[in-house]
């Protein structure tokens, strides 16, 4: 007897990263084992739109729904699977993939497509910021503000994301942060905070090199005020994997995190920008997402 094939839906955002998207079904369909899989392929047409669809493919019994985007794509597919016994795949489409990079997924298309035909399985920890769906970073200093820029930029892909790291590195004002965790109020100055589950921003930049996405903890991460001239470095280090060694760099591991807030606070979640008048309750959801890895 046949063994019963897998059902997964592919749900492409056309609009993530450089790439040109027109091609995928094609070899979508060129590279996934039909004898392993039953298959569809859609396509986003709007923000939030992948939540939406990864939730109609539950409701015809896939096993599986892969984002093809970056990691925006991965947290609207993630924000319906959590909880739940359907599977998130990534096929790391977008300007950064910092997920993927995290989780060992190949950045090439037909080497993450392998990947989905492995079919291996694992399951890993998300988060929650207030009421907002987390999976990778989430950012209220320096990365929030870039993020907040990116959104706006009429070209999207990683030459854009370092030319305004690059132009905005040298403008922005480190801000006061008061954060309660581990039974603890800190009083912090800070260039760059942000709180990770995986390791990095995208591109190999990497933020919180511990991080550890079944650890049931999430990693703080602090860039304290530096002299201008040592940014250079400091970058550096960030795509070298020696921010930990910097006396400006203090880290911190805990399982939930209150940011005492009273102003308007740009911020992302996963790239995507968004902000804050509120205080913000960031909690971690231990073992919650299946993945293929």
């Amino acid at each position: 007897m046949a063994e019963k094939k897998i059902n997964i839906c592919f749900i492409i955002n056309p609009k993530s990263g450089v790439m040109k998207k027109n091609d995928l079904p094609k070899i979508i369909s060129t590279h996934i084992d039909h004898r392993k899989f039953n298959f569809d392929i859609v396509f986003t047409e709007r923000q939030g739109h992948a939540t939406e669809l990864a939730k109609v493919a539950m409701t015809q019994n896939v096993d599986a729904a892969i984002a093809v985007g970056g990691d925006g794509s991965a947290n609207e597919v993630a924000t319906a699977l959590v909880g739940t016994k359907v599977a998130l795949g990534i096929v790391p489409c977008g300007s950064g993939n910092g997920m993927a990079r995290h989780l060992g997924i190949p950045v090439d298309l037909h080497k993450s497509l392998a990947t989905i035909n492995a079919f291996n399985i694992d399951i890993i920890d998300t988060y929650k910021v207030n009421h907002h769906f987390a999976l990778g970073t989430f950012g209220i200093g320096f990365d929030g503000h870039i993020a907040h820029l990116f959104n706006q930029s009429s070209k999207r892909g990683y030459s854009t994301y370092v030319k305004l790291v690059l132009t905005e590195f040298y403008k922005y004002k480190p801000k006061q942060y008061r954060l309660f965790f581990n039974g603890q109020p800190h009083h912090v100055e800070a260039f760059l905070l942000t709180i990770a589950n995986s390791s990095q921003f995208g591109n190999n930049a990497l933020i919180a090199p511990l991080a550890d996405e079944q650890d049931g903890l999430l990693d703080i991460s602090i860039v304290k005020p530096f002299p201008l001239w040592k940014a250079p470095a400091l970058i550096n280090r960030l795509m070298k994997n020696t921010l930990m060694k910097s006396k400006y760099f203090t880290g911190y591991q805990t399982d939930s995190i209150k940011v005492e807030n009273n102003s308007i606070l740009p911020a992302h979640i996963d790239g995507e920008p968004l902000t804050f008048s509120e205080n913000i309750e960031i909690n971690v959801v231990p073992k919650s997402l299946l993945v293929i890895s």
